[in-house]
């Protein structure tokens, strides 16, 4: 019976680490491609008077949306996992974070400070 030569276990050898570094174990399932999201419905509101803060562009995980007139913005198909919240308006700013699960919606306030 033949033996392998030197470098085609070599070649083995490094086709199984390779395929161990690849499968030991993804924390964040959406890092590999199988995405999964959620929904997070943020209200937008002033520090100074706690009034809605209408128009004010809020932002999580790569999505952006507009808050309404009664200051409430969603974000769908917002990546799983933990995502900070950001929503700017002129002179204002605000951030939160949460946690985001799969097919769930997120209720978030997000209070809005002066800049």
């Amino acid at each position: 019976m033949k033996r392998p030569s030197p470098s085609s276990r070599s070649l083995v050898a490094a086709a199984v680490a390779g395929a161990a570094l690849l499968l030991s174990g993804c924390p964040n399932p959406n890092a590999i491609g199988v995405q999964q999201y959620g929904t997070i419905m943020a209200t937008c509101r002033s520090t100074t008077n706690n009034a809605p803060v209408a128009d004010a562009l809020v932002s999580a995980g790569g999505v952006v949306a507009r808050s309404g007139a009664n200051g409430v913005a969603t974000l769908t198909n917002v990546p799983i996992g933990q995502e900070v919240v950001t929503a700017d308006a002129p002179g204002l700013h605000g951030v939160t974070s949460v946690t985001v699960t799969e097919n769930q919606t997120f209720n978030v306030t997000i209070q809005l400070s002066p800049t």
